[in-house]
């Protein structure tokens, strides 16, 4: 009976050791990866509509999705989202875009790849990566590698540019800390080494047939030429971390923007109201012209 008893102390000894080891394996695990062993994406504010398409299902994206790795997001014309990633990194995909991202879980390598197809995003990203985990933004003819900084790109195709036919072209703002710019061929072969992008500085890529370059590197950019969803992302990012823009160039910037907007609104506003008749004298009156208003854009 003593030696049953006995045999039976062991192995709930062994058990209890076995725990023991368990537990501290997943506290150094938590210490080492600060503190999460598992990742979320999720859709913390929407604007307007988009979609997501996972596994040949296409669903309306809402306030509070989670996103699987792979989720394919697609937002309309005067619509954005912003998605948060294991609450220290952003990205705001603005109006008319299609992404996706792919990701690891943060116990594996964190991994974090943010594939755009179309369109334009904000990418934010506030702490330094763990060791061994990356973030990098790809479109057909590039890739942009970082470790902690706030930048925008955005990529079209165009029928006819610079005597090209059907380009590619991605363009990048970046607001503060450098990133390596990667150019690919058509073939989406690596095209020379990569280049960095210094913070304040632009840069433009430009592929087709016959054709793989930098429009141009490392230009500096005036924050007017960008919209009032931009910069308010800009005034966001400014909460968390400093950017090379001061806080007082962001804001008048912003301002402007936003004016300029309403201008905008206005004036087509204005054109959209119909003709009206005069019904005693028959004499048909329109509204009188507006002035056009030309704002800065961005060289493509």
């Amino acid at each position: 009976m003593l030696k049953i008893l006995s045999e039976h102390i062991r192995l709930i000894m062994i058990g209890l050791v076995s725990i023991l080891m368990i537990l501290a394996a997943a506290i150094v695990l938590s210490l080492y990866f600060g503190g999460e062993v598992s990742r979320e994406l999720i859709i913390t504010e929407i604007h307007g509509s988009a979609s997501i398409a996972r596994e040949n299902k296409i669903v309306t994206a809402s306030k509070n999705s989670r996103l699987a790795s792979g989720d394919i997001i697609t937002t309309d014309d005067d619509s954005s989202l912003r998605i948060s990633i294991d609450d220290d990194k952003y990205i705001l995909v603005e109006p008319n875009s299609t992404m996706y991202i792919y990701f690891t879980e943060i116990a594996s390598k964190g991994d974090i790849s943010v594939n755009l197809s179309r369109g334009a995003v904000i990418c934010e990203v506030n702490n330094k990566l763990k060791k061994n985990a990356s973030f990098q933004l790809k479109t057909p003819n590039s890739s942009i590698n970082i470790t902690g900084t706030v930048f925008r790109t955005e990529f079209d195709y165009v029928t006819e540019y610079m005597g090209y036919e059907n380009v590619m072209i991605t363009q990048v703002q970046n607001f503060e800390g450098s990133a390596n710019l990667q150019l690919y061929d058509i073939n989406q072969q690596p095209q020379d080494l990569p280049m960095v992008l210094t913070e304040r500085t632009s840069a433009q890529l430009l592929t087709a047939e016959n054709l793989c370059q930098y429009g141009y590197l490392n230009y500096s950019f005036d924050l007017h030429s960008m919209d009032s969803l931009v910069l308010g992302e800009l005034i966001r990012a400014q909460k968390n971390k400093v950017l090379a823009f001061s806080a007082e160039e962001v804001a008048s910037a912003y301002k402007y923007a936003s004016l300029e907007e309403k201008r905008q609104e206005t004036m087509t506003t204005t054109e959209a109201v119909p003709e009206t008749t005069d019904m005693e004298t028959s004499v048909v009156t329109t509204s009188a012209p507006v002035e056009s208003v030309t704002t800065t854009v961005l060289p493509r």
